[in-house]
């Protein structure tokens, strides 16, 4: 049934009468999470996502689409989570769609129907347009905003570090594909344990990382991929300042001061689109990889070293579901300065081979 948002609370209200006439649990609500379906095939996506996260962390959930239309109107439709089809409630469950102009309506309408004095997340599901001043409306009255850069084109990563500096004071920008890239990084991080292989991180010359790239996709490198040598290139202290690119057929290399990157095409359909398959940092005398083997969830770590050797190691990764890397997204609502600085290196580095219209950014 198709509400006006006047009717929105008293029906919430009303359902949640009903569960407690029957001995349910009290209406719990630890934040409002906002979905924003940048197009209506991303809706029953979104609303299933959002279900698994208030069955973790009762809540209440706005998902919200835009669907083309004639006439100015926004409506709701509003029931309660449950932890399983017939189990306890949850949380609350309301989903709007705006048509025509109304769209332009949502940020307000979004803030009003946010639990009052209780944190507010928004997650902009799919890729991220170009001249959209919506995510940027939104973003502002959030506490804080998710994205996954994995779904974006390269040249998007410019536009979210923009917006990470506009709404850094008060907001704070995570990225699902972030917390996919954070088992590789412990393992990149594990080269380096003991003074010796230490000693090496200062003279890395080659970092070669192969990634799985989606169909059809003619950027330089994956963002995923472009995310994770912005991360090493900030560890290795490196400048964006003078950076010079060359492609070839399946790969591209960047020179970034003393350090060349490479970025290798390896297509697996058992990887996530723009997933790592491997990565490789080399240096006189030294070399450390992490490669994916067949089964896609298993990696071997190696690393060789003078004067420090260590037997190769197979570590197993899971790939984790958007489920799960939208929940551990919403366990650390705050900024992470890693990833800020990681997105902001990154993003100049790629800027070359990722060009856009910059008078129009963010809008």
């Amino acid at each position: 049934m198709r509400l006006s948002l006047d009717a929105v609370e008293p029906e919430l209200s009303r359902l949640w009468q009903e569960e407690t006439d029957k001995g349910g649990p009290p209406r719990i609500g630890l934040f409002t999470l906002v979905a924003l379906a940048s197009e209506l095939p991303l809706l029953g996506r979104a609303q299933r996502i959002v279900a698994d996260a208030a069955a973790m962390y009762p809540s209440r959930t706005i998902v919200a689409t835009w669907p083309q239309g004639a006439d100015a109107s926004i409506t709701a439709d509003a029931t309660l989570h449950r932890l399983t089809a017939t189990g306890a409630a949850c949380g609350d469950a309301i989903v709007l769609e705006a048509t025509g102009a109304a769209r332009e309506w949502l940020p307000e309408n979004l803030g009003h129907l946010a639990l009052t004095d209780l944190p507010m997340c928004v997650w902009w599901v799919g890729d991220l347009p170009d001249f959209d001043k919506l995510f940027d409306r939104v973003a502002i009255d959030a506490d804080l905003v998710i994205v996954n850069s994995g779904e974006m084109d390269l040249r998007d990563l410019e536009k979210l570090s923009m917006i990470c500096k506009r709404i850094r004071d008060n907001t704070a920008l995570t990225d699902l594909t972030w917390f996919r890239l954070r088992p590789i990084q412990e393992l990149i991080a594990r080269f380096f344990d003991g003074e010796t292989a230490m000693a090496c991180l200062t003279s890395i010359e080659r970092i070669t990382i192969e990634f799985s790239p989606r169909d059809g996709d003619v950027d330089a490198a994956s963002t995923q991929a472009c995310l994770l040598f912005g991360w090493m290139a900030n560890a290795l202290g490196l400048k964006a300042d003078a950076v010079a690119w060359q492609r070839g057929a399946g790969w591209s290399e960047v020179t970034v001061g003393r350090l060349v990157g490479r970025f290798e095409h390896r297509y697996r359909d058992d990887v996530p689109p723009g997933g790592i398959s491997r990565v490789t940092m080399e240096c006189d005398g030294a070399r450390f990889e992490v490669e994916r083997q067949d089964d896609p969830q298993l990696f071997k770590w190696s690393r060789e070293a003078p004067g420090a050797p260590v037997p190769p190691q197979i570590v197993r990764i899971k790939i984790q579901d958007e489920s799960t890397l939208l929940i551990r997204c919403l366990e650390r609502p705050k900024r992470d300065i890693l990833y800020e600085k990681s997105l902001h290196l990154g993003s100049k580095i790629v800027r070359p081979v990722a060009p856009r219209l910059s008078t129009r950014i963010g809008g």
